[in-house]
């Protein structure tokens, strides 16, 4: 009965530690569930990187891609990442147009790039 107890303990223990997030993430989190994008996208990138919360590659693509869909320039620039090694090319110029169409100069230089190479 002992290990039972202390493997109960420690899943409890480890649960607490993964969930423990900071009050900043928290109120980014209540921003973003609210629907604002910036909140939305600063909340991908940190499920990105594992900033304040568990790396999780899936959850930022999440959140970028709804701060995308509300045309949010730098989210749509940033799918691109997400999807260069998965759904390849197409998805890459998508986002990359619909960012350069609202001036945001990165997506228009590598938009540009892309069509003068080929790729």
């Amino acid at each position: 009965m002992k290990p039972f107890v202390a493997a109960v303990v420690l899943l409890v223990a480890l649960a607490a530690v993964v969930s423990a997030q900071t009050p900043e993430i928290d109120a980014l989190r209540v921003r973003a569930w609210q629907g604002d994008p910036e909140a939305q996208f600063d909340l991908g990138y940190a499920y990105f990187v594992g900033e304040g919360v568990p790396q999780d590659e899936a959850e930022a693509a999440w959140w970028v891609r709804l701060a995308a869909d509300q045309g949010y320039a730098a989210a749509q620039y940033d799918l691109q990442v997400m999807y260069r090694d998965g759904p390849g090319v197409p998805q890459v110029v998508r986002w990359y147009r619909l960012a350069a169409d609202q001036g945001y100069a990165a997506a228009q230089y590598k938009l540009g790039f892309m069509y003068a190479n080929g790729t």
